[in-house]
């Protein structure tokens, strides 16, 4: 998607996706049908435990976001909505699946099964996979596993209710920088999660959701001396929301979250956070203008109470132009890997800081979209953040990298997105971003913030139905340290990926067979500093719904 970028973690574990060319507070907050499901350890993500067949829509929120997505979302939000019960589901033959698998280079086996089951006003739902890598590098290599469950029931009083379940596994090595490599660092990783959701309609003006869940991870580290660690993280909360409309353009949000989470490490001890937030949006339609305000009050027992504020105003100069703002304030507690020994990657590579203090972070953008034609869209956005006291990394002369607070940072910039769909069957999306950040301390700029990046993306359907997809990004040179002393600079770099995908019948059945090649041109270049990418990577395989 325009302006955001999904990618591995170095450490191995997780996945870590920037918005608007990254440099910002933290990582961006992801949530599943409304929750948040980063781990209360590293605050990242593990996307590979969510199966795409089961997910129906996907919203990005660029910062400043609404109040009531939460705390833990000044980098901006992604909001991954799962498909649950729907009439056209029960219309449907009764078992609805698909079977994908996959393999391509350096040892990538991949298989996947999804399989939907209808019944009366609702659905239950299956999904399972697994697969194998052996990476480039020496001692990247990982198997993975994951299953899922899912049962949606809506009753006559047209109450919607959704239970979910899902397990994630991973064993795989950790590889290190190449200027500190650890040939011997394992781990082994496991996630189980369940969700259970209530929605519908209280009244003709209103419609709620309450939703509870539970989270457990457990990690087993092994360093490159031989030392084992231990780490167990909890995760048990609620979340929920009602929402009045009426016919005169007026919405009000009113909801809040309630979450216990609690680590259990044999090298840093026990520790636990309880949080509490409530929020209030009211939007309201003018003629051509919206406005938006909303006010947050968040608590955690180890930070206190703090506030968060979100206000936004559009204009429609006519049909075919719109003019946006928004600001925004918040805060960012640290995270337990933060505070605390992580054991991500592992503790031959990163320590902890049981001194930092929180982040204020204060967001605002202008925008500006407008539609040349049918066909032409062009969206514009002036946006910059100030942040005090940002969490950065620094790596110290014994090459492990430590959190530490800066009293003053900012980035600002400019982001363009050009849309051309010149017919049914070509399609075009260019992605440019201008950022300029500064640490005030130093006068340096901030760390993984290149100054220009870019990303184009081409579509083609040809006759026969096949569908090219060519992406081509460029990123501007950028450094993994803010310090001075110890600039460990990435190289600018273009890369250049394409999608090849053939659908065919067999039988009723319908197939896609696909390619998809990354890094056709074998660049040399480095995303996170000592972690050089594989180079030329291809996997082919198909897909079959039954």
């Amino acid at each position: 998607m325009p302006g955001v970028e999904v990618r591995e973690r170095s450490g191995g574990m997780g996945t870590k996706i920037s918005i608007r060319g990254g440099g910002g507070s933290g990582p961006a907050l992801i949530l599943v049908d409304g929750r948040p499901i980063n781990s209360s350890q590293y605050g990242g993500v593990d996307l590979s435990n969510i199966p795409i067949e089961t997910v129906k829509k996907i919203f990005v929120f660029k910062p400043p976001v609404p109040v009531w997505l939460g705390p833990g979302s000044s980098a901006g939000a992604v909001n991954i909505l799962t498909s649950g019960y729907s009439e056209r589901t029960s219309e449907k033959k009764k078992n609805n699946g698909r079977l994908k698998m996959n393999g391509g280079s350096y040892g990538t086996a991949n298989i996947s099964t999804t399989v939907i089951i209808p019944q009366d006003r609702g659905q239950t739902k299956f999904a399972a996979g697994g697969g194998h890598k052996d990476g480039k590098r020496t001692n990247s290599d990982r198997d993975s596993g994951n299953f899922s469950f899912g049962w949606s029931k809506k009753s006559r009083s047209e109450i919607q209710y959704d239970f979910n379940g899902r397990y994630y596994h991973t064993e795989h090595g950790c590889p290190g920088p190449t200027d500190n490599p650890t040939p011997d660092a394992r781990q082994r990783y496991q996630k189980g999660s369940l969700d259970f959701l209530v929605e519908g309609f209280s009244g003709d003006t209103s419609e709620f959701s309450l939703k509870s869940y539970l989270d457990m991870e457990d990690l087993t580290d092994r360093s490159q001396s031989g030392d084992e660690s231990s780490l167990e993280v909890y995760k048990i909360g609620m979340n929920g929301e009602n929402i009045w409309s009426g016919d005169e353009g007026w919405a009000l949000r009113l909801g809040g979250l309630l979450e216990k989470n609690r680590i259990n490490h044999d090298i840093s001890g026990d520790h636990q956070r309880n949080k509490f937030s409530l929020h209030v949006q009211h939007d309201q339609e003018i003629g051509n203008v919206t406005i938006s305000m909303g006010l947050r009050g968040d608590h955690t027992n180890d930070f206190g109470w703090f506030p968060g504020l979100s206000t936004g105003l559009s204009y429609a100069i006519g049909p075919e132009t719109l003019i946006k703002g928004n600001a925004g304030f918040s805060v960012n507690v640290p995270s337990f890997n933060q505070l605390y020994q992580p054991s991500h990657g592992s503790i031959d590579q990163v320590r902890g800081n049981p001194e930092l203090s929180e982040e204020d972070i204060y967001s605002y953008d202008l925008g500006l979209e407008h539609k040349l034609t049918p066909d032409i869209t062009i969206n514009t956005a002036l946006f910059r953040t100030d942040t005090k006291d940002l969490i950065i990394y620094q790596r110290s002369d014994d090459l492990i990298y430590r959190p530490v607070n800066i009293s003053r940072a900012y980035k600002q910039g400019l982001e363009f997105l050009l849309k051309l769909n010149w017919t049914r069957y070509i399609s075009m999306d260019l992605n440019y971003i201008y950022q300029h950040t500064k640490n005030k301390e130093t006068g340096n700029e901030l760390a993984y913030s290149p100054e220009h990046s870019a990303k184009l993306t081409g579509k083609l359907v040809l006759p026969a139905k096949t569908r090219i997809e060519t992406i081509v990004k460029y990123i501007t040179n950028q450094y993994s340290s803010p310090d001075t002393a110890r600039k460990e600079k990435i190289d600018a770099h273009c890369v250049v990926n394409v999608k090849i995908i053939q659908p065919i019948i067999i039988k009723s059945f319908p197939i896609e067979i696909f390619v998809h090649v990354h890094n056709l041109f074998d660049t040399d270049f480095e995303s996170h500093a000592g972690y050089p990418d594989d180079g030329f990577k291809f996997l082919c395989g198909m897909s079959i719904n039954f």
